[in-house]
């Protein structure tokens, strides 16, 4: 049976969740950074080694959630990103924002028409 995450087991996540922010937001703003997804992955695996309560997909969540936040979009940005078995989440994560925007909306119209 597993317990439920301590109040500062869920701020490690957070804090995981924006470093993943923190860095993606780094190599956008460069624009011409030599970073790609399979080094964002490795990162990742890094990352989610700091946290024995929370797993890479709910971090990412977390991340793809505040970014959704920060650009002014509704609740729930990650969970149309998980619910698509065709986009990998860290991904998006290096979008441009109207990249992700329009990724978001796109999702959003297809589960209207579900």
């Amino acid at each position: 049976m597993a317990t439920k995450p301590t109040r500062q087991q869920a701020q490690g996540r957070d804090n995981l969740a924006q470093a993943l922010l923190l860095v993606t937001e780094a190599v956008r703003l460069d624009g011409r950074a030599p970073f790609t997804i399979v080094q964002l992955n490795d990162l990742a695996a890094c990352l989610v080694k700091a946290s024995s309560a929370f797993g890479l997909d709910e971090i990412v969540a977390v991340a793809l959630e505040a970014r959704g936040k920060a650009l002014g979009m509704r609740s729930g940005t990650a969970e149309l990103v998980l619910l698509d078995d065709a986009i990998r989440p860290l991904e998006v994560l290096l979008k441009n924002d109207d990249d992700f925007r329009t990724l978001i909306t796109d999702l959003e119209e297809q589960l209207g028409e579900v």
